[in-house]
């Protein structure tokens, strides 16, 4: 007589229930639950945090000011640090070599010629659509630059370069 046991009987029934999922694509979906819950419980910024400090003022026009601040000091400062989900982008992995190439936090130090050719830089970088990049964008929502915002950088970018007040 052949015995047979309850648990072995559940089991069948188990393996029939359940889907076989690949473990990448579960692990896809959690990453992407993460990242979608977490960019969507962070709160918007104060005012007061979006100011840039006299020290750091890189134009006479506060809203560029605001706008550099908050879609490339994370990388082009030595202030920046991104949230950890951003953090992982290629492009932010490489920010030291991006303050190399453009460090806001040494502005103040810019002779008016290095000024007048980063302000170039960024303008055609901004038209050009790849100042802020995309691979940190997609992660960094509010790093993106409006139409408005692409517009005043544009506008300042096109300026000759003068000493902030």
């Amino acid at each position: 007589m052949r015995r047979t046991y309850p648990f072995r009987e559940s089991r069948r029934l188990e393996s029939m229930i359940m889907l076989k999922i690949p473990l990448p694509i579960v692990r896809l979906v959690v990453l992407v639950v993460l990242i979608a819950g977490c960019s969507s419980s962070q709160q918007a910024a104060t005012p007061e945090a979006t100011v840039p400090s006299p020290t750091n003022t890189v134009s006479n026009d506060s809203q560029v000011n605001t706008i550099l601040e908050k879609s490339c000091y994370e990388c082009h400062s030595t202030g920046g640090s991104a949230p950890w989900y951003a953090a992982v982008s290629p492009t932010y992995l490489a920010a030291n070599s991006a303050r190399g190439v453009l460090n806001f936090s040494d502005w103040q130090t810019y002779d008016a010629q290095k000024k007048s050719d980063a302000q170039k830089s960024i303008g055609a970088s901004v038209n050009g659509g790849s100042m802020p990049p995309g691979d940190y964008t997609a992660l960094d929502h509010s790093a993106r630059l409006s139409d408005d915002e692409k517009q005043a950088l544009l506008k300042w970018a096109s300026q000759p370069a003068i000493p902030a007040h």
